[in-house]
């Protein structure tokens, strides 16, 4: 509760499943640019491939491909049926890479299973029935699964390493001249793979890779002078961390972490993860759910995951020098 991550072990995903999705993203990454360029994000929709995603209105060091959830699996991606708040899939042509949008599909469908069966063990602990969170995300959610690539990082830009300050506040905004048409190995400067953020959902489900530790949490609040401390794979583990949604519905009784990605910095090496996000429905008023006979107050107003969700996408995409979206804006 205190620091919003953990780690799973017998969570019933399969060795099979895991490792027959650990091969697809490697060749989905290892596409012939052009490839993963004519499955382009834009400014309407979210999903498909990005090599130039901003954090805290800097550009990661970091390729993604997102794919999300399906409304009409008998239809094709974009048909209008499947046109969602978020967009619609894009994914390879079976002929550019076989088997691919089966294995994700999978994989998709093992961690939306997963964390279905968190999010009602963790309504129990919070003195609530184990149903309490289903009209949130069991018939509706508005989950994705994101692949992330971590190339090393070139002579070109410095892997930032302060586990005592946050990159963002040590650069001058004044100075910044990131653009999303700079190539990756291109950009100079101080960097992050991803900087410090809160994940927007209910649940993440990290699936890490196991040879190179890069994901690091905020020990302190915003507020404070921050810690970071690494977050290490555990051998047949997955990791999961909290999201704003959940501290929200929580009262802040859980605690959504701060995280970041360092750089990858070995030689020749490449960083792999894929992250699942459990979201609720995009109809679905966030609202503190408090149990009977508390004596707490809700300390948030009510707002609809979809107007966050796309307000935070907006961020993502593009810099727009302003803050981003956060829980914060909506506390009483």
């Amino acid at each position: 509760r205190d620091y919003g991550f953990f780690s799973i072990i017998n969570h019933g995903i399969s060795e099979s499943i895991l490792q027959n999705f650990d091969e697809a993203m490697r060749q989905f990454f290892a596409l012939p640019e052009e490839v993963k360029l004519g499955l382009a994000r834009t400014n309407d929709n979210s999903r498909g491939y990005s090599n130039n995603e901003f954090t805290k209105q800097t550009r990661d060091i970091k390729e993604i491909f997102d794919y999300g959830h399906t409304l009409r699996e008998d239809l094709a991606p974009n048909a209008n049926e499947n046109r969602v708040l978020d967009g619609f899939n894009q994914l390879p042509r079976e002929d550019d890479l076989p088997g691919f949008a089966t294995v994700i599909k999978e994989y998709y469908k093992a961690c939306s299973e997963l964390s279905l069966k968190l999010i009602r063990t963790i309504a129990l602990s919070l003195g609530l029935s184990a149903d309490a969170l289903d009209d949130f995300f069991l018939n509706n959610h508005t989950s994705f699964l994101r692949l992330n690539k971590y190339p090393a990082i070139d002579n070109d830009a410095e892997p930032y390493l302060n586990n005592e300050a946050n990159l963002d506040q040590e650069i001058d905004p004044t100075a910044r001249n990131d653009d999303f048409s700079t190539p990756l190995n291109k950009l100079r400067g101080k960097r992050l793979g991803v900087n410090r953020h809160f994940d927007a959902g209910g649940l993440t489900i990290l699936r890490q890779d196991a040879n190179i530790s890069a994901l690091q949490m905020n020990l302190h609040r915003p507020e404070q002078k921050p810690k970071w401390i690494d977050v290490s794979p555990i051998p047949g583990a997955l990791t999961v961390n909290c999201g704003d949604m959940l501290q929200v519905l929580s009262n802040d009784v859980i605690k959504a972490p701060e995280h970041r990605v360092k750089a990858t910095t070995h030689p020749g090496k490449v960083r792999y993860s894929a992250p699942f996000f459990l979201n609720p429905a995009y109809d679905a008023i966030i609202q503190p759910i408090l149990p009977e006979n508390t004596t707490s107050t809700a300390r948030y107003k009510p707002f609809t995951w979809g107007f966050f969700r796309r307000r935070r996408f907006e961020g993502d995409f593009q810099n727009e020098g302003i803050p981003e979206i956060q829980i914060a804006h909506f506390r009483i």
